[in-house]
């Protein structure tokens, strides 16, 4: 069982970073299936400086029934009626709109269509939150840099402010990112430390709400996991910045983020409003603190420190 895992967690192939040679065992690893515990011992061994970080164990509940699409056709091979799924859309949206201090949006490629407006709905609920609070609400979007499909990164943090003022407290950021033949394949929303929809679908319209929808599987959580996701996203911010700080990717930085580049590695950030920083804060607790959903942590004592 342990060599198929680690073949699965492609270990032959993984950086000595990530190994400081001591097996870690996570200490709410108790109880875990037999497969469970060999993922726990490989990612013990193999990648344990990325404990905390890329991997956890962690609890959480799952929330209502699994987010299936195309849903309740099954037993037809017409294609499904016009509108069945825009649920779907309008579900990510409405998480979204849950956010009262931090949220991560994660996906291969940017939203569009219903996708699109759903979330340029949520983000001017957001909006009408923190211009009434004064509170910062940050909102932190990262995609795939598919080489030879590079994301437009200005383009997309526009189509999705558009006709929201820029006189509140909520910030948003938009990053792409590749490294050789590895990009962002997440999808993730993640809110306030709390709520989490993650899974396999993406944010295409054509794709998942019109003619011959691609099926796809995600679910809805709750709990300390939520936290976990956004730590996962910090990592990718953080190679974000890295990677754009140097000299070279000042560069780079200069180029329109749309235009193809033929080089191994490159990241992309666009911020709003005019004048916020170049890069997100990262995820921590004490950003979330003061929202209201904290309540519904039911082991806030077993979190990370």
């Amino acid at each position: 069982m342990n060599s198929f895992v680690e073949n699965v967690l492609c270990c032959n192939k993984r950086d000595d970073s990530s190994d400081s040679g001591d097996e870690l065992y996570d200490k709410d690893a108790k109880d875990l299936s037999y497969i469970g515990e060999a993922v726990h011992k490989v990612l013990g061994k193999s990648y344990n400086r990325l404990h905390h970080s890329q991997w956890n164990v962690t609890s959480g509940q799952i929330i209502g029934a699994v987010d299936d699409s195309p849903r309740d056709v099954w037993e037809s091979s017409a294609d499904p009626p016009q509108g069945n799924d825009d649920w779907l859309p309008e579900k990510m949206g409405a998480l979204i709109s849950r956010t009262q201090a931090f949220c991560d949006v994660m996906s291969l490629g940017p939203p569009d269509g219903l996708f699109l407006e759903a979330f340029k709905e949520s983000l001017q609920l957001l909006y009408d939150r923190s211009k009434t609070t004064g509170d910062e609400i940050v909102v932190r979007f990262m995609f795939g840099n598919i080489a030879g499909v590079p994301v437009n990164c200005d383009r997309v943090i526009k189509a999705l402010t558009k006709d929201i003022p820029e006189d509140s407290n909520l910030r948003i950021w938009v990053g792409a990112w590749r490294r050789g033949f590895s990009w962002n394949h997440a999808k993730l929303i993640a809110v306030d430390g709390v709520f989490l929809h993650t899974g396999g679908h993406n944010l295409w319209d054509r794709h998942y709400l019109r003619n011959n929808p691609v099926h796809d599987l995600s679910i809805e959580l709750r709990g300390r996991v939520t936290r976990d996701g956004h730590r996962f996203a910090n990592e990718q911010w953080s190679f974000v910045q890295a990677k754009q700080s140097t000299l070279i990717g000042s560069v780079v930085d200069k180029i329109p983020d749309g235009m193809p580049l033929a080089k191994r590695t490159r990241v992309t950030v666009s911020e709003w409003p005019k004048g916020a920083a170049t890069f997100p804060p990262q995820f921590a607790k004490q950003l979330i603190a003061k929202s209201s959903h904290q309540s519904l942590i039911v082991d806030k004592s077993k979190d990370v420190k």
